[in-house]
C-alpha cells in the first residue's frame, strides 16, 4: 500500500479474501464457477486504499456492518485483554526452581 501511494507501483495490493465452502480450491475451474464461495473486504484496507488514491467512494456511514452477537464480541475482547495480562504475568516470573526432594 505504502509503494502504490508512492507511486512505485501501478497496482494497489490486492485486499479482499475469498473462500470456497465444499469444493477444492485452487483448481482448474475459476471461482466463478464454484457452489459456494464468499469474498470478504476488511473495510478498514478498503478505505485506506482508497484515501491513499483519492477515490474515497463511499462514507463510513454507508458501511452495512452488523455484529449478531455484540454480548460474543465484548467477551471475546475481555478474554483478548485476561490472556495478554497472562502473558505479561508470566513474562514477569522467575524460572521455575524444581522442588528439592525432602530428606527422609
Amino acid at each position: 500500500l505504502i509503494l502504490f501511494q508512492k507511486g512505485q507501483t501501478t497496482t494497489p495490493p490486492p485486499f479482499e479474501i475469498f473462500f470456497c465452502f465444499g469444493e477444492e480450491w485452487p483448481d482448474q475451474k475459476p471461482k466463478e464457477k464454484k457452489l459456494i464461495t464468499v469474498q470478504v473486504v476488511p473495510v478498514a484496507a478498503r478505505l485506506l486504499l482508497e484515501m491513499f488514491s483519492g477515490e474515497l467512494s463511499w462514507s463510513a456511514d454507508s458501511i452495512p456492518l452488523q455484529i449478531s452477537h455484540p454480548d460474543l464480541k465484548d467477551k471475546m475482547v475481555e478474554q483478548f485483554k485476561e490472556l495478554h495480562q497472562l502473558w505479561q504475568n508470566q513474562q514477569q516470573l522467575p524460572p521455575a526452581v524444581p522442588a528439592q526432594p525432602e530428606p527422609g
